[in-house]
């Protein structure tokens, strides 16, 4: 009787023992089971819905020539540009966010090279244009490489586009890019720059495709937004914030 009492009792010793076990083990399992956290969500970029494209009076040409594409109809916004340089601003516009709705139609005829005599096809955006001395750039180059170009045109002392010829200029470093095919004649896009503190983001077909930071000179800037082609035949809408206003920065 002693024996089987001796053996009953180490019997259950060993199932508390394989139990304690099992849950030790489950614990030890449970806390070195990896976690995977889900990843942040990707920021959205600014929808194109609050900008709206103005009519040829809300247009200021500074250098080339706007023709309408819809001449018929009466405040139309579709506009054509056919000459090799091509300026415009929206003076109702703060100069810190404005949009391009375009299809590049090819290359001009003639092609006049830029003030430092190169040849360079391109679409772009200005911001706080001060004046044909004192701007930023946000360019879609198109030959002879394709991206996003950002830089800016500082010249305190001069105004006009003739004193300061290709003087001025600063390229803007980018803390991020994405490369860009080269434009197809006839595709639509929309491109659109936006100035948020010192930071400054180009979109393209609604995605990021360039980010940097403007350097102290640039943010010194004031002045309207518009646009800029060089050597381009482009079908445009230019597209400003719809709630515009007295330009904060001029």
């Amino acid at each position: 009787m002693i024996a089987l009492a001796s053996s009953a009792v180490l019997i259950l010793w060993a199932g508390v023992l394989l139990l304690s076990h099992g849950a030790c083990s489950g614990s030890r399992d449970s806390v070195m089971k990896p976690i995977v956290a889900s990843a942040p969500p990707t920021a959205l970029p600014p929808p194109t819905e609050d900008l709206e494209p103005i009519p040829l009076e809300r247009l200021h040409v500074t250098q080339g020539k706007v023709l309408e594409a819809q001449k018929a109809a009466l405040g139309g916004t579709r506009f054509d540009i056919e000459v090799p340089r091509q300026r415009a601003v929206s003076p109702e516009t703060t100069g810190d966010d404005i949009g391009l709705r375009f299809s590049w139609l090819g290359v001009t005829d003639p092609v006049i090279p830029l003030a430092s005599g190169e040849l360079r096809e391109q679409v772009g955006l200005k911001l706080r244009a001060m004046d044909g001395c004192n701007v930023i750039y946000a360019m879609w180059r198109i030959a002879p490489s394709a991206g996003i170009v950002v830089n800016f045109k500082r010249n305190p002392d001069d105004h006009e586009s003739g004193e300061c010829g290709n003087a001025g200029y600063t390229t803007v470093q980018p803390r991020f890019m994405e490369p860009l095919d080269r434009l197809a004649q006839g595709e639509p896009h929309v491109m659109r720059a936006r100035i948020d503190a010192d930071v400054l983001t180009v979109y393209v077909d609604g995605k990021r495709v360039w980010e940097g930071v403007l350097p102290p000179d640039a943010l010194l800037l004031e002045g309207p937004a518009g646009m800029r082609t060089d050597n381009a035949r482009v079908r445009f809408e230019l597209l400003v914030p719809r709630e515009v206003g007295t330009a904060s920065r001029r």
